[in-house]
């Protein structure tokens, strides 16, 4: 089993959250419980890097939602990045693009997150 592993780096003011393996209903509770403390402990920018996720279920989708949806809140801004092949193809089918704010690279969503604070 490939294991969901949970890693968090700093860019400037973002925190990144790396996700890699499987996310499945367990695994995507760890990340809902993850991201809701990083943003009750006053992250206003985090990045979640799908790069490495190798699979995951719709109770992945939801923890995200929850997660955006306490981001949003909080006054926070919560992005994904490098959503590639299947993992993008389901977000694709669940016809989640629009609802999250996806960048094709960590880099480009840096800029974007580090990025002069006009609304």
């Amino acid at each position: 089993m490939n294991a969901l592993s949970i890693g968090q780096t700093r860019a400037g003011g973002v925190c990144i959250v790396t996700l890699s393996g499987r996310i499945d209903s367990t695994s995507a509770s760890d990340i809902m419980a993850e991201l809701t403390r990083l943003i009750s402990s006053g992250e206003k920018s985090i990045l979640v890097d799908l790069g490495a996720v190798l699979y995951l279920t719709s109770a992945a989708f939801r923890a995200l939602l929850v997660a955006t949806d306490e981001a949003e809140r909080k006054a926070a801004k919560l992005a994904l990045c490098n959503l590639a092949g299947h993992v993008r193809e389901l977000f694709e089918m669940g016809g989640l693009l629009d609802v999250f704010a996806i960048h094709n690279s960590r880099e480009e969503a840096l800029k974007q997150l580090a990025g002069p604070h006009a609304s």
